[in-house]
């Protein structure tokens, strides 16, 4: 399933990167390259935007570790966001009661007319299962809630069950526009302040819902972005 196409403004701004991308990609097919190196010495073989996302996560997590609170990412897709925030969670916080809950409905993008005709319906759609497999391989059961859910509607039943809950960071990757307007109706009185709430595509091409809900609900805040980032492009620290 491919995931979007390509528009003609930002999904475009990197375009002339993609040749050499490719033909690194095919060069590493042929390599067969063994799973142990991957994992090891993966800094070899990753592109640097895809660290530049990495490290994007990173800064800003690191911005929160005085504060207390747990990590949100909704639009969990495969797991790597969740994931990376476990494990610095497991470096960085060992001994905090911290923990990651990752929102995700596993049935992909289902856009409507207020979302980008290049975000096909289905897109980023990724095994619930597969995942859970995954996250109890790695021992990070313990750490890692993945709930699955309706982002866009059952978010104010999930936190009635869960009053206690309250964020030091959050992570919106979901793109559509009820996703993001009612995390953002539920989030916001459960980040603690000097919290930080990410935006991963704002003002971009391929996800106007997202950037139309932000507009109307945080319009008066101030966006901020790291200089050197990627995406995520955008966050806000809450006062």
């Amino acid at each position: 399933m491919t995931e979007h196409t390509y528009g003609c403004l930002e999904s475009m701004k990197f375009d002339d990167r993609r040749p050499a991308y490719n033909e690194a990609l095919e060069g590493l097919k042929n390599l067969q390259i063994p799973l142990e190196d991957l994992l090891h010495y993966f800094p070899a073989y990753v592109g640097d935007m895809t660290l530049n996302r990495y490290l994007t996560l990173y800064e800003l997590y690191k911005r929160t570790l005085e504060l207390s609170g747990h990590i949100a990412e909704v639009g969990v897709y495969k797991g790597a966001g969740s994931i990376f925030f476990a494990k610095l969670i497991n470096i960085f916080e060992p001994m905090s009661l911290t923990m990651v809950h990752g929102f995700d409905w596993f049935k992909g993008n289902i856009p409507n007319e207020d979302e980008s005709k290049l975000m096909p319906v289905g897109g980023y759609r990724a095994s619930y299962t597969d995942l859970r497999m995954l996250i109890d391989l790695q021992g990070l059961t313990n750490t890692l809630k993945i709930h699955n859910l309706d982002a866009a509607n059952e978010l104010g039943n999930f936190f009635s069950e869960n009053r206690h809950l309250v964020f030091k960071l959050v992570f919106l990757d979901a793109g559509v526009y009820k996703v993001v307007k009612h995390c953002i109706e539920n989030f916001m009185n459960r980040i603690v302040p000097g919290g930080i709430l990410i935006f991963d595509q704002f003002a971009h091409e391929l996800a106007p819902g997202e950037t139309r809900a932000i507009m109307e609900l945080l319009g008066d805040q101030r966006i901020e972005r790291l200089p050197w980032s990627w995406m995520p492009n955008a966050y806000i620290v809450k006062k």
